[in-house]
C-alpha cells in the first residue's frame, strides 16, 4: 500500500473513530485528524461542534486551527455561542489567529453581535487584517457597553492607521477602564502632532502602564512638548515608565533631557540605566559627558558597555 492509500485509511479510522467511539477516542480521532492535515476531515470536524461533550466540542475547536477557509471560520464564528465557557475561549484563541481575509465580511457583521463576548472576539480577529471596513464598526465600538469591545476596538484602529480614527481614540484614553485606555494610548502612534496633548496627558494617569505607553509612544513625536513630558516622566514612581521616557527622549534627541538622563544614571534599577546611557548617546551632545564620564564604572557591565559606546559617539559630535 502506497503513501496515498496509508493516509486515505488512517483518514477512515479516525472518521470511523469519531462517529462511533467513546469521548475520549472522539477527543483523540479530532487531535489526530488536525495532525493529519487532510481537508476532506474538514466537515466531519465542523459536525463534532455539535458533539453532546463539552471535551469533544473543545477538541473540535481546536483541530479546525490546522485548516483554513470561510467555512472554517464560520464554524468557530458559530461556536462563540457555545454553552461551554472552554468552547467558547477555545474558538475565540482559534479564530483571533487565523488572519483570512475572506472572513472580514462575516467578522464585522459580528461586531453587532447581542452577546458582548462576539462582538469582542470579532473585533480581536479584525486587529490583524486591516480591513478598512472595519474602520466605521471599530469607531462605533468605542462607545459599547462593555470594556473588552472598546480595548479591541481601539486595538484594531491602531492597525488601521486611519486619521478618521485620532479623535474616537484621543477621547479613548480618557476611557474609565484603564485596559482601554492603555490600548488607545497605544494605538496613537500614528496620529502625530493631534494625539500630542491626549498622550502628554496619559503620562499623569493613574494607570501606570497607561503612563508607560504613553511614554514609549510619545517617543514618535518630535516636538518640544512631547519632550517636556517625557522629562517630567522620568520622576515616574514606576520605574518602567521611567525606561520607556529614558528610550523616548534618546529617540527625540533633545539637549534639554541631559540633567534628568544623567540623574537616572544613580537609579538602582539597571534597566533604567542603560536606557538613559543609551539616550544620552543618541541626543550625542557634549554637555552629557560629565555624566557618562561619573559612571564609567557601573556595576553592570551592560552599562559599561553602553557608556563606552556613549561616551565615543558624544565625543565624537
Amino acid at each position: 500500500m502506497g503513501l496515498f492509500e496509508d493516509q486515505i485509511s488512517a483518514l477512515d479510522d479516525l472518521l470511523e473513530t469519531l462517529a462511533e467511539g467513546d469521548s475520549e477516542s472522539r477527543r483523540v480521532a479530532l487531535a489526530e485528524l488536525a495532525d493529519l492535515g487532510d481537508a476532506a476531515a474538514v466537515p466531519a470536524i465542523i459536525a463534532a461542534l455539535k458533539d453532546a461533550d463539552d471535551g469533544v466540542r473543545e477538541a473540535a475547536v481546536q483541530a479546525l486551527d490546522a485548516f483554513d477557509g470561510l467555512a472554517v471560520i464560520e464554524a468557530l464564528a458559530n461556536a462563540l455561542s457555545d454553552p461551554a465557557a472552554p468552547v467558547r475561549h477555545a474558538a475565540a484563541a482559534v479564530l483571533a489567529e487565523k488572519n483570512d481575509p475572506a472572513s472580514g465580511p462575516l467578522l464585522i457583521g459580528l461586531v453587532a453581535h447581542r452577546e458582548a463576548f462576539v462582538r469582542a472576539t470579532a473585533l480581536r480577529a479584525l486587529t490583524g487584517l486591516r480591513d478598512p471596513a472595519a474602520l466605521a464598526p471599530a469607531l462605533a465600538a468605542l462607545d459599547d457597553p462593555d470594556a473588552d469591545v472598546r480595548k479591541n476596538a481601539a486595538s484594531v484602529l491602531g492597525w488601521l492607521r486611519a486619521p478618521e480614527a485620532a479623535q474616537g481614540l484621543v477621547a479613548a484614553v480618557r476611557d474609565s477602564s484603564p485596559e482601554v485606555r492603555r490600548a488607545a494610548t497605544a494605538a496613537l502612534g500614528f496620529a502625530g502632532a493631534a494625539a500630542e496633548p491626549a498622550l502628554v496627558g496619559a503620562l499623569g494617569d493613574d494607570d501606570w502602564q497607561v503612563r508607560e505607553s504613553a511614554a514609549e509612544v510619545l517617543g514618535k513625536l518630535a516636538t518640544a512638548e512631547a519632550a517636556g513630558g517625557l522629562i517630567a516622566a522620568l520622576d515616574d514612581a514606576t520605574w518602567q515608565v521611567r525606561v520607556k521616557a529614558a528610550a523616548s527622549l534618546g529617540k527625540l534627541r533633545d539637549p534639554a533631557a541631559i540633567p534628568a538622563l544623567g540623574a537616572a544614571l544613580d537609579h538602582p534599577i539597571s534597566n533604567l540605566r542603560k536606557e538613559a546611557t543609551a539616550a544620552l548617546g543618541e541626543i550625542g551632545h557634549r554637555d552629557a559627558l560629565p555624566y557618562l564620564a561619573k559612571h564609567a564604572d557601573d556595576p553592570d557591565p551592560d552599562v559599561r558597555k553602553l557608556n563606552r559606546w556613549a561616551t565615543a559617539k558624544v565625543s565624537g559630535a
